[in-house]
């Protein structure tokens, strides 16, 4: 069977045991192919660019049914664009990432040489989110494919016109060779997790990534696990607030804040904070000119994610937290569109400062030294990105060595996710391992150690008895091998 052939299953929803043989099928595929060559996993890449290329418009059209209103240039920009330059940067240093490392011998090997091979796992498992249907689907797959593995997704039920078109693409592309593509509500997600694939990869909430976690410790299956959490964003005294502001709102207002790195909150000199609000509004009418039904301002993904912000509001406001709307029309709710709000100053003991808030609400929070932001944070779980804005070296050197996030972006946001050599990921609470650029082939792969002897070696002479010569001799001056 080659790459373009059919899949097994046209059905939308799969039933547990169909996704058992599923997994069986490409568990058997991957054992009479297990190092698929730098050629073939060249052309499925290939193959993936050219598929998505194809369907773009029928991609971005899904993408807004599912979310009610998400321009298609925002689609493009947040999904595509960095998902395309994944792959052509995955193609271009496939074959130096699959070249084996060669490494040094100890003297008492010699004489042997010494090399580390990078071999695909097998079968690797992907669980993507809503909030990105497309890119954080496909991104992981590109890594893994890169890697020479075959793939199981399991995508989200939320985004179900998205998914007809992922199904097409994939069909197109990869085939059943290569990729099954699972969709199923949490009975489906739970069981997924559960199965013994190679590597499993998720992205998601903190919560449902213990979960997840927790399932595949029965079978010791690597988890490599993408958690988001809550990503400060400091400005610093010396930053230029005209460019915070409009790099502010577009970090945390795109696709609607309902992204894992998007700004969580805000800490601010206390004599800025007024001004920056100031800035802050002027930028959203601008690019938001109606308030919330222009429409480039994206819609929230379904009534429970309106819900649980909602919700956090209530809680705000019961507790006599001041809270205001920054959008031109004072709209606060509109076809699934919620306003853009800020905090003032909310307590820590609140939920919108406990959870990641994924979506259009932004606490703001004062210090008066720096040295008080830098400890807020530094006491806090680790997020999975940092955003700094300052004019200061001092300021960025603390913060690269000091605080302990998935990334750090300096007088931006966002941009991090869309660099195809770097690698992405969290710590601590944010999450564990990476994926994306050579750190991604790395992950989906095993490093290999080949030691090959070669003709006689001093090994045979540090056989017992231990009274000779040459354990003499090691006695004496082992410290210097």
């Amino acid at each position: 069977m080659n790459c373009k052939e059919a899949f097994m299953s046209d059905a939308p929803f799969y039933t547990i045991d169909e996704m058992d043989l599923a997994f069986d099928r490409l568990k058997s595929i991957t054992h009479k192919t297990p190092y698929p060559t730098a050629e073939e996993r060249q052309q499925c890449l290939t193959d993936l660019q050219i598929s998505l290329l194809n369907y773009e418009l029928p991609l971005l059209k899904a993408l807004q049914k599912d979310f009610g209103c998400r321009a298609h240039e925002e689609s493009r920009l947040i999904e595509l664009v960095p998902l395309i330059g994944e792959i052509k940067h995955a193609k271009r240093h496939l074959s130096k990432w699959m070249r084996p490392s060669r490494r040094s011998v100890h003297i008492s090997s010699f004489p042997a040489a010494a090399k580390v091979v990078y071999q695909p796992k097998g079968v690797v498992g992907v669980i993507s989110p809503w909030n990105y249907p497309v890119l954080l689907c496909l991104g992981p797959l590109v890594g893994a494919i890169a890697a020479g593995n075959r793939v199981m997704l399991k995508v989200s039920e939320f985004c179900p016109e998205t998914n007809k078109v992922l199904r097409d693409i994939l069909h197109e592309s990869l085939g059943e060779d290569w990729v099954e593509l699972v969709e199923g509500e949490v009975d489906i997600a739970d069981k997924f997790s559960q199965i013994a694939f190679d590597h499993l990869l998720f992205t998601g909430s903190t919560s449902v990534g213990r979960i997840v976690m927790r399932n595949a410790a029965k079978n010791l299956t690597p988890v490599t696990l993408e958690l988001g959490g809550k990503s400060p964003l400091l400005v610093a005294s010396s930053a230029d607030l005209n460019d915070t502001a409009k790099k502010l709102i577009f970090g945390k207002v795109l696709n609607a804040g309902q992204t894992c790195v998007a700004p969580d909150y805000v800490l601010c000199h206390q004599d800025q904070k007024q001004a920056l609000i100031d800035k802050m509004k002027h930028e959203l009418a601008v690019y938001y000119p109606d308030g919330i039904l222009s429409p480039d301002y994206t819609s929230l993904a379904n009534n429970r994610q309106m819900s649980r912000l909602k919700a956090y509001l209530e809680e705000a406001t019961a507790a006599n937290i001041e809270i205001e709307n920054l959008m031109a029309d004072r709209a606060v709710e509109q076809e699934g569109k919620l306003a853009f709000h800020i905090l003032h100053q909310p307590g820590d003991k609140l939920a919108v400062m406990q959870d990641e808030i994924f979506g259009p609400l932004l606490p703001i929070l004062t210090y008066s030294d720096i040295e008080e932001a830098f400890d807020y944070i530094q006491q806090r779980p680790r997020p999975l990105a940092m955003y700094l804005f300052t004019q200061k070296k001092e300021d960025q050197k603390r913060c690269e060595e000091n605080i302990a996030s998935g990334s750090l972006v300096i007088n931006q946001t966002l941009i991090q996710v869309a660099q195809p050599n770097l690698p992405f990921g969290g710590v601590g609470a944010s999450g564990m391992g990476s994926y994306h650029a050579e750190e991604g082939f790395r992950t989906f792969s095993h490093g290999k150690s080949v030691l090959r002897q070669r003709g006689f070696n001093i090994v045979g002479l540090l056989r017992p008895p231990y009274k000779r010569g040459i354990h003499q001799l090691i006695e004496k001056y082992w410290p210097f091998f």
